[in-house]
């Protein structure tokens, strides 16, 4: 079983997003997930994904967890536009590599994607297919 939901934090097709996410990458995404600073909504969940969790519950909270800390990419984004880096315009993205996952959050403005993908995924091909899907 996965998990899809419509767009319900960004203006934008969330189904043609996906589909993106999905040619861009070669192993299929874990989550894609839409935010800002209030509020998060899942718009997919892999069987992949699900796996990694006891339940439903289990994810909803971990997800819960993930989002409370969204407060700092965006506080980040403003430290590196206007502190450190203040001849750059915009932060584009922002990838965490980890042992398991490659954590990908790509922003647009005040909201973003969050994505968890396959450790040996590369942001950059990911970040232009979003940005070409979301328009």
């Amino acid at each position: 079983m996965t998990i899809r939901n419509a767009s319900t934090v960004i203006e934008f097709d969330a189904e043609a997003v996906i589909a993106a996410v999905r040619e861009a990458v070669d192993a299929p995404p874990f989550t894609v997930v839409e935010f800002d600073a209030d509020r998060y909504n899942p718009l997919f969940v892999s069987e992949e994904g699900l796996a990694l969790y006891r339940d439903e519950e289990q994810m909803a909270a971990h997800f819960d967890a993930i989002h409370s800390f969204a407060s700092i990419d965006f506080n980040e984004i403003d430290l590196f536009t206007e502190e450190l880096f203040p001849v750059a315009e915009e932060v584009r993205y922002i990838t965490t590599g980890l042992d398991y996952l490659t954590l990908l959050r790509i922003y647009f403005d005040r909201s973003g994607l969050f994505l968890a993908l396959s450790p040996e995924e590369t942001a950059e091909p990911v970040v232009e297919a979003v940005v070409d899907a979301a328009g």
